[in-house]
């Protein structure tokens, strides 16, 4: 039986031989047939890659254009392109660490007594606590939150367009009298007087005597796929 056995393990190894060359020939004479130039069969893998490379950067517009035109994306407008998307890579991963920081400031104080003109961890009122926070990650706001409320660029009073470190303006009738800081989820951080201290409070709230209704939004830190407000920068008023 185990010679047997071994007989017919002796005749399939020395099978797999033949196969295998076959294959490897069919392979060859496949590539030849679909790219004869052996130069440009070579460089097909390394545009490949730099198309992936380039879409998954989100450079999707750039080579669409050009592979309209029925050209390959060349390669200096392919080292173009992730310079730039790298770039706003970085970019947003610095505004994203920053604007982490900022919820983890204004968190930080919660339970701090309220006094007005307060604008140190011994005690805030509503614009000192939100100079405070942006004096730690080296943003300079004026004090007062009337003048506050001129930082930045403005954003629509939607929680949908909010994110996390933006201004939130309180008042009546276009003045603005109360300003806190966005920590997301649709919640708030501010000095409230009528809790006596620093809280997180949600943002839609109904309305009550000693709430004061939201009236405005304001942008400190713009990130790299924030089309709308690519062209201003933080500090402009608008």
């Amino acid at each position: 039986m185990h010679a047997e056995s071994g007989k017919r393990l002796a005749f399939v190894m020395a099978m797999r031989r033949p196969i295998n060359s076959a294959l490897v020939i069919c392979a060859t004479f496949g590539a030849l047939a679909v790219a004869p130039n052996r130069a440009a069969a070579a460089s097909r893998p390394q545009q490949i890659l730099n198309i992936a490379a380039m879409r998954d950067s989100g450079a999707v517009a750039d080579t669409a254009t050009l592979a309209a035109r029925g050209r390959d994306v060349p390669n200096g407008a392919a080292a173009r392109l992730l310079s730039r998307t790298s770039a706003a890579r970085a970019m947003g991963a610095r505004n994203r660490a920053k604007l982490d920081s900022v919820v983890a400031v204004a968190r930080a104080q919660l339970g701090t007594r309220y006094r007005l003109g307060g604008e140190s961890p011994r005690a805030f009122d509503c614009s000192g606590l939100v100079q405070y926070v942006m004096r730690a990650l080296d943003f300079t706001l004026p004090r007062t939150a009337r003048e506050q409320a001129r930082a930045g660029i403005a954003i629509p009073t939607d929680t949908a367009q909010l994110r996390a470190g933006d201004l939130l303006l309180f008042g009546r009738k276009g003045k603005v009298t109360h300003i806190g800081i966005y920590v997301g989820d649709g919640r708030f951080v501010h000095a409230s007087t009528g809790a006596h201290r620093v809280v997180e409070r949600p943002l839609l709230r109904k309305p009550a005597k000693g709430i004061v209704p939201w009236i405005g939004a304001r942008r400190l830190f713009a990130s790299a796929d924030d089309s709308t407000l690519a062209a201003s920068l933080p500090g402009q008023q608008r």
